[in-house]
């Protein structure tokens, strides 16, 4: 069984590798992509960005376009005093109240948003609010095909069953995926309040196709320091491809992939998400890094009819005893027994 599965794990890391090397990544066409006329529904191009700093104050937000011209929307901000929320999660792409906007590929994203946001403390709390904003780079693209070590991907191909409709649903469920470290600067005013924002931030783009209820679960941590060194790790479940781990850490300008995630604590939490856990990654280079999660706060998205929950939570962070703050997500089928 180990020779069948160190040799499935070769054929596939070749592969991927051939096709790096056969066509390497267009960050302009990624950064300008425009959802095909004839997508439907289950077709997102998803733009997400999350910004923290140590004392506390997250600003995250995310725009999925999809192809029946209905937008899905999250803006949410949050410090020690305030805790707000757009409450609109669905609207059509013409009454979004949420705009990104590129101006630099690679280098620059316009942000806006202007609508009402709703305490998560207190419902019968409303203002109206209005956020503009500039993501400015701080490092590279990273993408997860062309960038990322393939050993991650490799091995949990080489886990399941290879037959042609197994190809099939990995082809048909196939998206692009990529991610870059920078900065938000801006300012939002909610209500008569001010608020200044300045903070180191991560920002996400994929599009393809996006089946909510075809996914089991999933976790996704996303660490910052005071710096803007940035920890990124995932670890995802799909009825083809089951126990998917991916991620990077970017130190000191430079980016090493994540080989290895592991955790002994119970993740799942009959749906809810772990509250606080320790697990260990192992970099590329060998390094390990053991990283502590603590997760103080959480946002409620549904998709899918509430086939699929995912809860956006925020949290502190150590990486080998340094600090940081960031996003800590778990996602969740309603059917449990794909748990």
């Amino acid at each position: 069984m180990q020779l069948k599965y160190r040799i499935k794990k070769a054929i596939i890391q070749s592969v991927l590798q051939k096709r790096k090397h056969k066509q390497v990544f267009d960050s302009d066409y990624a950064e300008l992509f425009q959802i095909p006329p004839d997508a439907g529904s289950d077709f997102n191009n998803s733009y997400y960005f999350s910004a923290h700093n140590l004392e506390g104050q997250s600003l995250f937000l995310r725009l999925g376009l999809r192809g029946d011209k209905q937008s899905e929307i999250w803006f949410v901000y949050r410090d020690e005093n305030m805790f707000y929320s757009c409450p609109i999660e669905l609207c059509h792409t013409k009454d979004s109240p949420l705009q990104v906007e590129c101006v630099e590929a690679g280098k620059r994203w316009k942000l806006k948003f202007e609508g009402h946001m709703q305490s998560l403390d207190n419902k019968d709390d409303i203002h109206k609010a209005v956020f503009e904003g500039l993501f400015t780079a701080t490092a590279p693209i990273f993408d997860f095909f062309y960038h990322a070590n393939t050993e991650p991907m490799a091995r949990a191909f080489a886990k399941e069953k290879w037959n042609k409709s197994f190809f099939e649903e990995v082809q048909k469920n196939n998206q692009t995926h990529y991610e870059q470290a920078g900065k938000i600067q801006g300012r939002l005013m909610l209500g008569s309040k001010e608020k200044q924002i300045d903070m180191y931030a991560i920002r996400d783009h994929s599009f393809g196709k996006r089946d909510w209820n075809y996914m089991d679960k999933h976790m996704w941590l996303m660490a910052l320091n005071e710096t803007g060194d940035a920890l990124n790790l995932s670890m995802v479940s799909y009825p083809a491809i089951r126990g998917i781990q991916v991620g990077n850490y970017l130190r000191e300008g430079k980016v090493l992939s994540v080989l290895n995630v592991t955790c002994l604590d119970d993740l799942i939490n009959y749906g809810q998400g772990a509250d606080a856990f320790v697990l260990e990654a192992v970099l590329e280079n060998g390094e390990k890094l053991k990283v502590t999660v603590h997760r103080d706060a959480e946002v409620v998205y549904s998709f899918a009819n509430n086939q699929y929950i995912l809860r956006e939570g925020m949290g502190s962070f150590t990486i080998n005893g340094e600090k940081a703050r960031g996003i800590v997500e778990f996602g969740f089928n309603k059917d449990s027994n794909r748990w």
